[in-house]
């Protein structure tokens, strides 16, 4: 399995972007992206102009309503949005499930009114389980922002419930950069990239957020290997740590210097810490638990997280 850069929350001049929809993938090639998702503000219209022989393109719609930011990716055909309010939020996204597409929950803890009235998450999901990601980390980043501390907080304890959600990054690129440190979602891809396998990729829960280095891992046990997003039975695991500090360090503007890696479960407890170049560690994981793994590393100084993947899940 590969684990490959993208991004999947970008606009256009089809809704408040300044992209042409060839310029924005001419942009992300140029970024070595391996796809990307077209999100515009409840529009479709680009569509017609996407070249797939520039970078393979997602076909999403960002719903934007007063009561918060909704991207649905990979539907079928048209929900309407336009009557979507907080007590039938469930109904919507299952019309979506209906349509063939996924959903996540954009930038939660963004500003709301009256700087960005809407850009907060106000919807009343009564049932989580229809949510296939939630963007954890957003736009122009510390991992310490309050909207990110808050956002994956808000991830970890929906997981502490259960709930199989997928962490993603959203750049939310509407134009070309002119400063900023952006991160990525690096999606797991089994085979070809295409739109359909990072859908899966995603819905699997094979992600990992990151503001640059690749990290991910495999856990091992009796012969038999599993991947972030699995499921696995209780008992004695080897985890496989991949890490390339390197990656996309050309995007990186500030002084990073990357510490240990954590193996976080059930509530954010560090069940182990380890050096970021550890290649194998032995663990046991204990039934109803999730396990996600974390890069932390000082930016200018300051102790943050780096890199987060997606859980693996004991029952």
């Amino acid at each position: 399995m590969s684990y490959l850069p993208c991004e999947l929350h970008c606009h256009t001049v089809h809704s408040d972007g300044d992209f042409q929809v060839r310029a924005l993938q001419e942009s992300a090639a140029y970024d070595h992206l391996s796809l990307i998702a077209l999100t515009d503000h409840n529009t479709t219209s680009g569509y017609d102009e996407i070249d797939d022989s520039i970078i393979p393109v997602i076909r999403g719609i960002e719903w934007t309503t007063y009561f918060g930011h909704m991207l649905v990716l990979g539907a079928e055909k048209f929900v309407d949005w336009r009557n979507a309010v907080p007590d039938n939020i469930d109904e919507k996204i299952r019309e979506v499930k209906d349509a063939g597409g996924i959903v996540g929950v954009a930038h939660p803890y963004q500003i709301g009114s009256p700087i960005c009235t809407g850009g907060r998450w106000e919807f009343n999901i009564k049932d989580w389980s229809q949510v296939d990601y939630i963007e954890v980390w957003h736009y122009d980043m510390s991992a310490k922002s309050s909207e990110n501390v808050r956002s994956l907080a808000l991830w970890t304890s929906l997981l502490d419930k259960g709930y199989r959600i997928s962490a993603t990054y959203g750049r939310d690129w509407h134009r070309p950069a002119t400063s900023g440190q952006y991160g990525c979602t690096y999606l797991g891809f089994d085979d070809k990239v295409t739109p359909e396998s990072a859908i899966d990729a995603i819905k699997n829960g094979r992600t990992v957020i990151s503001t640059g280095a690749k990290m991910f891992f495999r856990v091992h046990r009796h012969g038999k290997t599993s991947y972030i997003g699995d499921t696995v039975k209780r008992g004695n695991y080897t985890f496989s740590f991949f890490t390339d500090l390197h990656s996309r360090r050309k995007n990186q503007t500030e002084d990073v210097d990357y510490k240990t890696i954590r193996i976080v479960t059930n509530g954010g407890k560090i069940v182990l810490e380890t050096r970021c170049d550890e290649k194998h560690v032995r663990l046991r994981l204990e039934k109803n638990s999730w396990y996600r793994a974390e890069l932390w590393g000082t930016v200018d100084g300051e102790l943050e997280p780096l890199a987060i993947t997606s859980p693996i899940y004991c029952v």
